[in-house]
């Protein structure tokens, strides 16, 4: 219904957000990371999720499309509402998160208050086929988020078959392909030698 709205940062209260738009304060719940990047008094646009219940409805604000499709995959995953995916959003940085489902490992996952092991493992079992390895690491060296080259993915495909982690693979190609190598011999060659 909403893809996000633009206005003026009314309020900030805890995890919540008042933007004006047009005469209307709309009152957005976010997550640390979106807080980080408002100050009350400044124009911002945030994409927004809408949920509908039976009590009422609740507007969620995301300082960028990623966090929201993050936020979105989060709630696909049973046990886990609105509240429990901001948490985990606040808790973790979006490559860490996607680090996490992909290594399979937990422990980062119950760091973030309210997730316990059983909830930790169903969101790594529901999501890790949902994770780019790109995710996961792209942030980490500065790279924008953008899709891996054909050539990137047949590289992971080859080291992985050598014995590497799907995170490790994927961190060794990415810095291969921002050092500049195109061919996908190239970028497995200096992903080899680390």
């Amino acid at each position: 219904m909403f893809s996000f709205i633009c206005g003026e940062v009314m309020s900030i209260n805890d995890n919540t957000v008042v933007l004006k738009n047009n005469g209307i304060g709309f009152e957005l719940q976010v997550s640390n990371a979106t807080l980080v990047n408002i100050s009350e008094g400044k124009t911002v646009q945030l994409f927004v999720y809408l949920q509908t219940r039976d009590d009422g409805m609740s507007l969620f604000g995301f300082s960028s499309e990623n966090e929201k499709t993050m936020f979105l995959r989060l709630i696909s995953v049973g046990g886990v509402g609105p509240k429990v995916a901001l948490s985990v959003l606040s808790g973790l940085k979006l490559s860490d998160l996607a680090l996490a489902i992909l290594n399979n490992d937990c422990a980062t996952l119950m760091r973030v208050k309210g997730i316990g092991k059983k909830t930790a493992e169903r969101i790594i079992l529901e999501l890790k086929e949902k994770i780019s390895p790109f995710e996961a690491v792209g942030a980490k060296i500065g790279a924008k988020q953008q899709p891996m080259p054909t050539e990137g993915e047949e590289a992971i495909g080859v080291l992985m078959t050598l014995g590497l982690s799907k995170a490790d693979a994927t961190e060794r190609v990415l810095k291969a392909v921002k050092e500049g190598f195109v061919s996908a011999q190239e970028i497995l060659s200096k992903a080899l030698k680390g």
